[in-house]
């Protein structure tokens, strides 16, 4: 699947002018209110025509302004639950989904109408119009006729804040398998980062109807300044880390990052074998010359110093552990245990000092960061600007 779009819209004193491309990846489309992702996705699902420009998915042109080919919403291979529901409102429930479904060919269809209907609680819906439904269950109604329209691209636009959270645990499962098995990526807007992580990590993030970055997360991150503006806060190390499995008696779920063992705390919602990045902060990170037994700490990773870095009256110690950790420590700890860049130590991490960036949104802000890859964007939380300390070794 690639989505291919290059487009300008003037809206009143709201101008978009938008050029993007999107593979077979989910990819969370991520800025504050007014940004212009609600109009977006109206774009490419068709309800919103732009002034110029073009769309096309998969080659097949959606919109040409040039050529002036406009396709109908209706023939778009798109599903899309919107803020703004287009559904015949008069229509039932069942009307709805049974037409959707029928309309889509025998051999695309991957789910059944009884299915998202149990999944999604609307059997007590289906002899109401749409009109008389709730913003939730209208919602909820549009995500289950896109699904069973089979889709090619899924156009998701605050669907967890609107459907209810209580929804999310049993459509994220569905979702990335969508993803995995059958190459449905998710288009997925919404102004909480740490929803958008539940998902994917690609992002692309939206200021002034502009694409102002896009990537992964962490490619995002590095650019000066972004950090703020995507709402990250306390980070000072991201990980990638495998779940491993969970132990229920002990507290924590186990996990695997660099090939080397982590305790996190407990979330038993990731799935077994699932991916997901936390945070650590550097001055939560002690540094021993030696494996220690007897201590509470369960996290203790072995690695290199790369570099020793004055920072204020603090050292920023960079440790390989087969991916980069930042560890704040002081000038007097650095001198009493003769460190040296070279050097062997293990990074004493407690399991409560890591935290999953899906929960970051309400954190405070901290002042370093590391993206495990030689970049560290060293803030002031007191100061407008940021100044940016790049290393590689």
């Amino acid at each position: 699947m690639l989505l291919e779009m290059n487009v300008k819209l003037r809206r009143g004193h709201f101008d978009l002018v938008t050029q993007l491309s999107v593979g077979e990846v989910s990819v969370g489309l991520f800025g504050q209110s007014g940004a212009g992702k609600s109009t977006l996705l109206g774009l490419i699902a068709g309800t919103i025509q732009p002034q110029s420009g073009h769309i096309s998915l998969d080659g097949k042109i959606l919109f040409d302004s040039r050529k002036g080919i406009v396709m109908p919403r209706e023939q778009r291979p798109i599903g899309a639950v919107l803020q703004i529901d287009c559904a015949d409102a008069t229509e039932t429930v069942r009307d709805n989904l049974t037409a959707a479904y029928y309309r889509t060919r025998k051999q695309r269809r991957l789910f059944k109408p009884d299915y998202l209907i149990n999944l999604l609680e609307l059997g007590a819906n289906l002899n109401q119009p749409i009109e008389r439904l709730s913003v939730g269950e209208r919602q909820r109604v549009a995500l289950a006729r896109s699904l069973l329209k089979s889709p090619k691209l899924l156009l998701l636009d605050e669907t967890f804040a609107a459907i209810g959270h209580g929804y999310r645990s049993q459509l994220l499962p569905i979702l990335k398998r969508l993803q995995d098995e059958f190459g449905l990526p998710v288009l997925y807007a919404s102004q909480s980062l740490g929803e958008i992580l539940e998902l994917t990590d690609q992002l692309i993030v939206l200021e002034h109807g502009q694409v102002l970055r896009s990537g992964s997360l962490r490619e995002v991150a590095k650019q000066q300044g972004i950090l703020r503006y995507l709402g990250i806060r306390q980070i000072d190390n991201i990980l990638l880390v495998s779940i491993r499995d969970h132990d229920y008696q002990a507290g924590c779920s186990l996990a695997d990052s660099f090939g080397l063992p982590l305790a996190l705390p407990l979330r038993q919602q990731f799935m077994i074998g699932s991916q997901t990045q936390v945070s650590i902060r550097a001055n939560d990170i002690a540094l021993s010359r030696a494996y220690i037994d007897g201590i509470s700490i369960q996290n203790q990773l072995k690695g290199r110093i790369c570099a020793i870095i004055p920072s204020g009256e603090s050292l920023i110690v960079q440790v390989d552990c087969g991916g980069t950790l930042l560890v704040e420590i002081t000038p007097g700890a650095c001198q009493s245990m003769a460190l040296r860049e070279g050097d062997v130590v293990y990074c004493l991490i407690k399991t409560h000092a890591i935290v999953y960036l899906a929960e970051l949104d309400s954190l405070p802000y901290q002042r370093i960061v590391s993206h495990g890859d030689g970049y560290y964007y060293l803030n002031n939380a007191d100061a407008e600007t940021t100044s940016v300390l790049e290393y590689r070794y």
